[in-house]
């Protein structure tokens, strides 16, 4: 069974402490692998509490579903999508801090050309509308399972790999049959079309994407930073010898528990 997504390297934090008598304990909030920091620094950028390190997805909704964390932290996009399709899942509102994240793509530092031709692609698609239109069909109307999307094909040029996990529904989406789909894959459509460079897609796990990046196995994965008004170190998880690229997306962080539990936080 495919994970279902990837909370993308982004601050986590427990939504709330124990009740004030202390009979109840602090909230524990689940957490995909930082790389620069240790769930107790997690905690304490944010609202402290407990947090809980998680490599991949999998093993975060069995910790959710068995109640040994009592909620996980992903995008708002994400947890709408994934609430829709899952009656034992919701938002928690009243838990959720307000952080912000850009998602942009990251490449090695030293691939110059590959940063410029993706920024002016990002570029010319927000002043053209498409990178709108696509939020629109892919996020924002993103009812039904992902459809796939066909990658263009250009005879003698130059190949670019780009890593996809499948974890963070309708954002980086793979079918059960393994097609990669939804808005990630979209948008490399189109940066392919307009850079005239073919794009093979490549699932890693979402815990190895700088790995894979900086190894060179891939050429270019999705990450997300820190907006330089926020209140965070900005950047705070951004690996050694790696840029970004202009944003293309931005969302809030969101609280999601068991429906039968949040009453009870």
């Amino acid at each position: 069974m495919k994970k279902i997504f990837l909370l993308l390297l982004v601050i986590f934090a427990v939504s709330g402490c124990g009740s004030s008598n202390g009979d109840k304990p602090a909230q524990t909030v689940g957490m995909l692998t930082q790389l620069n920091s240790t769930p107790e620094q997690a905690a304490k950028i944010s609202n402290g509490g407990n947090i809980n390190f998680y490599e991949n997805f999998n093993s975060m909704q069995m910790a959710l579903q068995s109640e040994q964390i009592t909620a996980v932290r992903t995008y708002q996009s994400v947890a709408k999508y994934l609430t829709a399709k899952n009656s034992d899942l919701k938002i928690n509102d009243a838990a959720t801090i307000q952080l912000v994240d850009d998602f942009c793509c990251a490449v090695r530092s030293e691939d110059v050309d590959l940063k410029k031709y993706f920024d002016a692609a990002i570029v010319e698609m927000k002043s053209d509308g498409t990178l709108d239109a696509l939020i629109e069909k892919y996020i924002v109307n993103a009812n039904e399972t992902p459809a796939a999307v066909e990658m263009p094909k250009f005879d003698g040029a130059d190949t670019v790999k780009v890593a996809v996990t499948g974890d963070l529904p309708p954002l980086d989406f793979v079918n059960a049959d393994g097609t990669p789909a939804g808005f990630n894959t979209a948008l490399l459509a189109e940066i392919s079309k307009r850079a005239k460079t073919n794009i093979e897609l490549v699932q890693v796990d979402s815990g190895a994407r700088a790995a894979a990046l900086t190894s060179g196995q891939v050429d270019v994965i999705f990450w997300v930073v820190v907006p330089e008004d926020d209140s965070r170190p900005k950047n705070i998880d951004t690996p050694e010898g790696v840029t970004v690229t202009a944003p293309y997306y931005r969302d809030t962080v969101v609280d999601v528990n068991l429906s039968g539990v949040i009453s009870s936080l």
